[in-house]
This record gives structure tokens, C-alpha cells and sequence, in this order.
């Protein structure tokens, strides 16, 4: 690795929750072998780090909740041979 491992690692970490945040695939990630210990100095930006990937784990979630209820209101509105007449969609909830 670069005499600043650590560094990369975070930048890296920066942009995998920008991807996925933006709806991108991230790609999967391998733990480095040989980054040693994290330095004192970079500890404040990893805590900064954590706490993006909690925020973004949030983001995520609730996404993913809004999707399965829109999914879900999609699969209650009948269809096929009975369904032939008008139906009312409530949008405003």
C-alpha cells in the first residue's frame, strides 16, 4: 500500500457512500492486509466517515421502505376479467 494507507481507505469509503447514495452499484470491498493500525491523526476523519455510512445506511432504508410501499399499493389495485371498470386512486394519501 501508499506510505498512507489509511487515507486512501477513507477516500474510498468517501466515494462507496457517495455511489450508493446516488443509487450507483458499489463495488464490493476487500479489506486491506497491510494498513496497520489507524493513526491518531485520521481519527476524527474516520469517525466523520462512520457517521456518513450510518447517514447513508438511514437514506437507504427509508428508500427501500418507500419502494416496498409503492410496490404495495401497486399490488392492491385489482386486475384482470373483474377489473374492467374505472377505479379511484387516492394519490394524496
Amino acid at each position: 500500500m501508499s506510505p498512507d494507507p489509511w487515507s486512501a481507505i477513507l477516500d474510498g469509503f468517501e466515494r462507496d457512500i457517495a455511489l450508493a447514495v446516488s443509487g450507483k452499484v458499489v463495488p464490493p470491498w476487500t479489506p486491506p492486509l497491510d494498513a496497520g493500525p489507524l493513526p491518531a491523526s485520521l481519527a476524527d476523519r474516520a469517525r466523520r466517515v462512520l457517521d456518513a455510512q450510518a447517514d447513508a445506511v438511514a437514506i437507504l432504508n427509508r428508500a427501500k421502505h418507500d419502494a416496498g410501499t409503492q410496490l404495495s399499493a401497486i399490488d392492491a389495485v385489482p386486475s384482470g376479467p373483474g377489473s374492467d371498470r374505472p377505479l379511484l386512486l387516492d394519490v394524496r394519501g
